[in-house]
């Protein structure tokens, strides 16, 4: 049986989540053809972004907007104790914007930029997140990229999570898919978290969670275009299931469910991706890094739970050295530390 520790389980959570940005950031917006022909195959391991459009300027390793948008919406749960407030997630956001000229405005994504930008303005973030008018906005995956947190402290409290998932939601993705994608996660996490927690454990989690958080959604966010998430987190696990390697897993993915920017198929993917890896933390975010499309976003969302379930100290010491090195900036240890503090008040 694996050694248990709170303050473990969320390092891990971070830390996975963060070396799935870093890995997935050098084959962002590739297809899986183009990775095999750039790389000579499937990623193995952190590849230099050097020349990626989108992480261009990044160091190997090195994270994007998701897992330092992660990382300050944890910051803002310890410094709000973790009772996250509307406020304190907008305030996160804003942050975020203000802390990392080398990633704002050049990675935010279609609901983000503008929710930013309309905070600053005063917007009240209580209704910000409801505004549509334009495609993607509220139904990006950028809630499930940054729930981390809402799933870590509420260690086997599905509905804690739930609640807490749509607070750092709202005032960003208002929408049904975007409360459905972030409560998904954070139930996984939150189930990965305790000591029980098995895949099939952790798959009832998300199921749960993709439910409740559209429910709350249908009734207070605004009602957006596009299909169910659950279905399509159901059918992610299921090609998950039934892939017989990596190639064929990530194949089915994105021939079936899609590996664009919007949350219904990165959280299906990335539930997908760790269905077939058996949680195993390289492995899931491996498959994330050479799923092609929106890649570092989907390992990131698929590191959250792999994390939480293995744990930091199963990490490759190797992988982590590097991802340290190369993100000086994102003190996981310390805000781990919080987290577990108020995880553990709370069991």
């Amino acid at each position: 049986m694996k050694s248990y520790s709170v303050y473990d389980r969320i390092l891990g959570s971070l830390t996975v989540a963060g070396m799935g940005d870093g890995m997935g950031g050098a084959t962002e917006a590739m297809s899986t053809d183009e990775i095999k022909k750039k790389f000579g195959g499937l990623v193995t391991k952190f590849e230099d972004p050097f020349d990626n459009k989108i992480a261009y300027g990044n160091f190997v390793a090195e994270v994007t907007d998701d897992a330092s948008q992660m990382y300050e919406m944890a910051k803002m749960m310890v410094k709000e104790k973790g009772d996250l407030t509307v406020q304190g997630a907008a305030d996160a956001l804003v942050i975020w914007s203000e802390s990392y000229p080398k990633y704002f405005p050049r990675n935010a994504g279609p609901t983000t930029s503008h929710v930013i930008k309309e905070l600053k303005e005063g917007a009240d973030p209580e209704e910000v997140g409801k505004v549509g008018l334009l495609y993607g906005r509220g139904t990006s995956n950028g809630a499930a990229m940054r729930v981390a947190a809402a799933g870590l402290v509420h260690p086997g409290d599905l509905e804690g999570a739930v609640q807490t998932a749509v607070i750092m939601t709202k005032p960003s993705h208002g929408t049904q898919h975007a409360y459905s994608g972030a409560c998904a996660i954070a139930c996984a996490i939150a189930e990965a978290m305790t000591e029980q927690a098995n895949v099939f454990t952790i798959i009832k989690a998300a199921l749960y969670g993709a439910k409740r958080g559209e429910e709350i959604g249908l009734k207070e966010a605004r009602i957006a275009t596009g299909v169910r998430l659950y279905d399509k987190l159901l059918e992610g696990i299921t090609i998950g299931l039934d892939a017989t390697d990596m190639e064929d897993c990530i194949a089915k993915l994105e021939a079936r469910i899609g590996n664009g920017g919007e949350i219904q198929p990165s959280v299906a993917c990335a539930m997908g991706l760790f269905v077939f890896a058996c949680g195993d933390p390289h492995q899931t975010i491996l498959g994330g890094a050479n799923i092609g499309g929106d890649t570092d976003t989907i390992a990131c969302i698929a590191g959250m739970v792999a994390g939480a379930y293995s744990g930091y100290e199963a990490l490759r010491k190797d992988w982590v050295e590097l991802f340290e090195q190369a993100n000086p900036a994102l003190d996981f240890k310390a805000v781990s530390k919080d987290l577990a503090a108020i995880a553990e008040s709370r069991m």
